[in-house]
């Protein structure tokens, strides 16, 4: 039995596409022998088993909305489809699976009905507002949902539907720490550019100071000019200073 979830504003809206004829592929169900397009209650708790009109139980989910109107979303909405290996399952099987799974969930004090779409699966609408204006806030739906969907293949002897593994979430702490990790290793690699973009700046800035005379390059200071000097012949009868 496999669950999908979805959540809303106003629970005519999702009445009129259980119960409407549909443009393709309506849904259908059968009454005194005759498929009949639409959906029809077969399970609820305030008393709509058998209705084919939605605008019955849509008002009665409205009337638990109205007294708490600040709640977002506060329609709660969940298909349960059957494998196709599966067995077909009766009106009233599919009504204690109804109630069974509105246990499990938590909402049972609130307004709902289970609108049957076919032979394999039911749709079942839920006011997260009860009467007396408590909220069902429906936490970890989807995860509850699924273990309510594995008690109730091995009550009713269902296929065991593959279910979509959820990754376990981390302590906040450590995902804390990961994110301080991965700000650091941005920040350190940053400094690490600017560095290598600073030092390559001033070495093209020696190079433009160096051109065209390289460093260790003598220069005659200014104003001490070399004068070239007269060569002079020895003498004769001087010293000429050479070694004999």
């Amino acid at each position: 039995m496999i669950a999908k979830i979805t959540r809303g504003k106003n629970p005519g809206n999702i009445g009129a596409y259980l119960h409407g004829p549909g443009k393709a592929n309506e849904h259908t169900y059968t009454v005194a022998g005759q498929r009949v397009s639409g959906g029809v209650v077969v399970g609820s708790n305030i008393g709509m088993e058998g209705q084919t009109d939605p605008r019955l139980w849509a008002g009665e989910l409205r009337k638990a909305l109205n007294t708490r109107p600040e709640i977002k979303n506060p329609v709660w909405h969940a298909s349960l489809r059957n494998t196709k290996g599966d067995r077909t399952l009766s009106n009233e099987q599919w009504a204690d699976v109804g109630q069974s799974f509105a246990e499990d969930m938590g909402y049972a004090e609130h307004p709902w009905v289970m609108v049957r779409h076919g032979d394999d699966h039911v749709h079942i609408v839920v006011s997260r507002v009860s009467d007396v204006g408590e909220v069902w806030h429906a936490r970890n739906d989807r995860r509850a949902a699924q273990t309510a969907c594995t008690k109730l293949e091995k009550v009713y002897g269902l296929e065991a539907a593959p279910r979509r593994r959820e990754q376990r979430k981390q302590p906040v702490l450590v995902e804390r720490e990961n994110a301080r990790s991965k700000t650091q290793l941005v920040a350190a690699q940053r400094a690490q550019k600017e560095r290598q973009a600073q030092e390559a700046a001033q070495r093209a800035k020696w190079r433009d100071a160096s051109f065209p005379n390289p460093p260790m390059t003598c220069r005659p200071s200014k104003g001490n000019v070399p004068v070239a000097r007269p060569y002079t012949p020895p003498q004769s009868g001087h010293d000429a200073g050479y070694e004999r």
